[in-house]
């Protein structure tokens, strides 16, 4: 079981205040769903927790880590912005991970490839914009960091590469004890993952630990919560 705990934070971009007194728990859950309208923070959320971005006060902790350096030891990020060298092919990228991280799982991270047709041998720059968020998923499940912040990518992949994203995230939830935190307005993609809910209003959090409790109790669906929060 994974715990991440955030109380209390502020964060501003100079007099812009994005988060004031934002504070949310989510203790059991596998696969959460970030939602917020455009400008409402969820990038920043992500990034805070993957310990890339700071806090002004408050505090955010991934299982009872609270530093940015803490977090960033338990998390991977991925986003659009893949920062791969673009000379480097997916087998040398690969590679390079063994010696960032003695844990990653190499094979399993090549057969990954293998089996959604990412070519291991092509050049990064030469690859498609929906191969390089794939491959930026395969190296965080590679890494066997317990959390996962994936900011906004689905929306921008072909339906192929959306299934093959897909398919990972789902065989990850089935196999391994993490959890996912997506930030995402392809709401139909991900219903029958998501087990639990972030909105991002106002500056504060409001939290839905147990989705299908939700639905049971309010005759809701995760097309009705996206509806509700707006893009």
């Amino acid at each position: 079981m994974n715990e991440l705990i955030v109380k209390a934070i502020e964060k501003k971009y100079g007099k812009k205040r994005v988060f004031s007194n934002l504070s949310a728990a989510l203790t059991h859950n596998r696969f959460v769903v970030l939602l917020g309208a455009n400008g409402s923070g969820k990038s920043t959320f992500l990034k805070i927790c993957a310990g890339l971005a700071p806090i002004e006060t408050g505090s955010l902790s991934l299982n009872g880590q609270s530093s940015r350096a803490e977090r960033a030891i338990q998390s991977s990020y991925v986003s659009e912005e893949s920062g791969f060298d673009p000379y480097k092919t997916p087998f040398i990228i690969l590679e390079d991970q063994t010696k960032l991280l003695n844990e990653f799982k190499l094979a399993a991270a090549k057969d990954m490839c293998i089996n959604i047709d990412l070519p291991l041998h092509t050049r990064c720059g030469e690859l498609s914009a929906g191969q390089r968020h794939l491959l930026s998923l395969i190296v965080a499940i590679g890494g066997s960091k317990p959390f996962i912040f994936i900011d906004e990518v689905l929306a921008n992949l072909d339906t192929a590469k959306k299934a093959a994203m897909l398919s990972i995230l789902t065989d990850l939830l089935v196999e391994e004890d993490r959890m996912v935190v997506i930030a995402t307005h392809a709401y139909e993609n991900v219903e029958m993952l998501a087990d639990g809910v972030i909105f991002l209003r106002d500056g504060r959090a409001e939290v839905i630990s147990d989705i299908e409790e939700y639905r049971y109790t309010n005759g809701k669906s995760l097309k009705d919560l996206f509806a509700g929060v707006g893009k």
